[in-house]
C-alpha cells in the first residue's frame, strides 16, 4: 500500500524579496489618477518623487516594486516599461521584471529577464542565483554551477549552498548534496529547508541522522506539519530496527492532528501502522474511520478499513467499504479484488 509523502518543491525564488517599497517614486498623472481612490501615504510619496524627478529610472522601479508587493502586476509592468524607457541599461530593472514574471508563473520570460540582467551586470548575485535555480530545473547543470560559484566568490550565502545541494541531488550525487546542504545550515542555522533536505537524504539511507535534522527543522518551525510528517515516516519506515519506533511515529502523527485536525492523512497513516505493524485491528478501524470522516472522498481509507473488517470477519462491512472505494475511484483494482474475495467466500 502506498503512503503519502510530502514532496519538497524546488525553491526557485531567491530568499531576498524585491516586493518592497523603496523611498523613491514613479508614475505619471494617468496612473496616479487611476489609483487615486486607494492612494496611501507611501504611494503618494512615490507619486511626488516621480513628479519631481521624471527622468530618474529608480523612481519608476520603486513604484513598480510597490505595485508588485500588492500584486497589481499590470501597473507594475507599466512602471517597469517606463523605467526601461528612461534608462535601458540598468540591470536591476530586468531583475525585478523577472520577479514579476516569476510571480505570474511565467518562468520562460523570467529566465530571459535574468539573462538580460546578467548581460548588463555579470556579478549581480541575486540574479546569478535566480537564474541558477531555473537552470537546475532545466538540467543546465554546468551553467547553474558556474552561476552558483560566481555568487559564492562574492561571499558565503546559505541560499547558494542550498542550490548546490539541489543541483547535486538532482544529479544523483547524494554525498555532495548532503555536504552542500550541511554547509548551508552552517552559514544560516535557521535554514529550515536545508535541514529538511538533509533529513530526507539521510532518511532514504535509513540513517538515524535523519531524525536529528528533522528535529532541528522542528525547533525552527515547531508547528511544521511537513517536518513532523517526515519524522513520522522515518520512524514508520525503520520500525523493523526497533518496534518502539512505531509508537514514536504514532506520537508524531498525534502532534500533526493537534496542529491541524483536518489532516486526514495522519489518521490514515496511524491506521496503517496499527493494521500492518502493530496488528491492532480496533485501533486501526478507529483511525481509518476518522480519516473518512475528515475526508469523505478518501478512497484509500475506505479500502483499508475494508481490509480491517475483512480480517475481523465482518464481510458485509468489508464489502460496503470496498464498494465505497470503487464508487470514488472506479479503476481501483485492489478494491475490486476485495469485493471479489468477499463474494467468492
Amino acid at each position: 500500500m502506498k503512503m503519502y509523502r510530502f514532496i519538497l518543491l524546488v525553491c526557485i525564488a531567491c530568499a531576498t524579496s524585491f516586493f518592497s517599497a523603496c523611498g523613491n517614486g514613479s508614475g505619471d498623472n494617468t496612473i496616479a489618477a487611476a489609483d487615486s481612490t486607494g492612494t496611501d501615504s507611501v504611494l503618494a510619496a512615490l507619486n511626488k518623487k516621480i513628479a519631481d524627478e521624471p527622468d530618474n529610472f529608480a523612481n519608476y522601479l520603486a513604484r513598480a516594486q510597490y505595485y508588485g508587493k500588492t500584486e497589481r502586476y499590470d501597473l507594475a509592468m507599466k512602471d517597469i516599461a517606463r523605467a526601461i524607457e528612461t534608462d535601458s541599461l540598468q540591470s536591476t530593472i530586468y531583475l525585478y521584471r523577472g520577479e514579476i514574471h516569476w510571480a505570474q508563473e511565467n518562468v520562460n520570460k523570467a529566465y530571459d529577464d535574468y539573462k538580460q540582467c546578467l548581460a548588463l551586470e555579470a556579478t549581480n548575485t541575486d540574479c546569478l542565483l535566480k537564474k541558477a535555480a531555473i537552470d537546475i530545473v532545466l538540467n543546465n547543470y554546468t551553467i547553474a554551477l558556474q552561476h552558483i560559484n560566481d555568487a559564492l566568490r562574492q561571499g558565503d550565502q546559505a541560499y547558494a549552498y542550498y542550490l548546490k545541494g539541489r543541483l547535486y541531488k538532482q544529479q544523483g550525487d547524494t554525498a555532495s548534496a548532503i555536504s552542500a546542504y550541511q554547509t548551508a545550515v552552517e552559514v544560516d542555522a535557521t535554514y529550515y529547508d536545508a535541514f529538511i533536505e538533509v533529513g530526507l537524504l539521510f532518511a532514504a539511507q535509513k540513517n538515524d541522522l535523519a531524525k536529528d535534522y528533522y528535529n532541528s527543522a522542528i525547533e525552527i518551525r515547531p508547528n511544521s506539519i511537513e517536518a513532523w510528517y517526515n519524522k513520522a515516516m522515518f520512524f514508520q519506515e525503520t520500525g523493523n530496527k526497533d518496534q518502539k519506533r512505531y509508537q514514536e511515529a504514532l506520537t508524531c502523527y498525534d502532534k500533526i492532528i493537534s496542529i491541524d485536525s483536518t489532516f486526514a492523512t495522519a489518521h490514515f497513516n496511524k491506521g496503517f501502522v496499527y493494521l500492518e505493524y502493530l496488528k491492532d485491528l480496533k485501533s486501526s478501524e478507529k483511525e481509518f474511520t476518522e480519516a473518512v470522516l475528515t475526508n469523505p472522498s478518501y478512497f484509500m481509507a475506505y479500502y483499508n478499513r475494508g481490509l480491517v473488517y475483512e480480517r475481523m470477519g465482518k464481510k458485509d462491512e468489508a464489502e460496503r467499504d470496498f464498494r465505497k472505494a470503487l464508487s470514488i475511484k472506479p479503476d481501483y483494482t485492489d478494491a475490486a479484488k476485495g469485493v471479489s474475495r468477499i463474494l467468492g467466500e
